[in-house]
């Protein structure tokens, strides 16, 4: 399980709030409740199936161990690193599928999606962004140049 610490305190934190007797445990029925509470949208069956593994092994609760166990074998998403992630986020946007993405675009996206960043700090990555003639910007090339630092 190689989770980062961000992303322990995340789980930490999720896990507690549906532990209310604060006993270190949640019901198995919980799991997918918590799972979705990070963010991940795992289907019926898949939470089923973790449900049963649980109480094969004999467990109505699932302690914060477990609960990292099942994280790490069924979630392995939950490890994507920043660069694929927004590479993924930039290829909703699109629209040609050519890998790039229209400046004015992105500039709206970088100013009012998620963390929000200032005119200066856009137009400080932009300058170094490569933007092609017609406007558009190659998404994976200005990806591995934010992450790079």
């Amino acid at each position: 399980e190689n989770f980062s610490k961000a992303q322990l305190d995340e789980f930490k934190e999720a896990f507690a709030l549906f532990d209310g007797k604060s006993s270190g445990s949640v019901p198995v029925e919980e799991i997918g409740t918590i799972v979705r509470s990070l963010g991940h949208n795992p289907s019926k069956t898949d939470v089923q199936s973790i449900q049963e593994e649980l109480r094969k092994e004999g467990k109505s609760e699932v302690e914060f161990g477990d609960f990292l166990g099942v994280l790490a074998k069924y979630f392995k998403d939950l490890e994507v690193d920043p660069a694929t992630e927004l590479k993924q986020a930039f290829k909703v946007f699109d629209k040609k599928g050519d890998g790039t993405i229209n400046v004015n675009e992105l500039i709206h996206i970088l100013s009012t999606l998620g963390e929000q960043l200032t005119e200066d700090e856009i137009e400080r990555m932009l300058a170094e962004g490569n933007i092609e003639s017609n406007g558009e910007i190659n998404y994976d090339m200005f990806v591995k140049l934010i992450t790079s630092e």
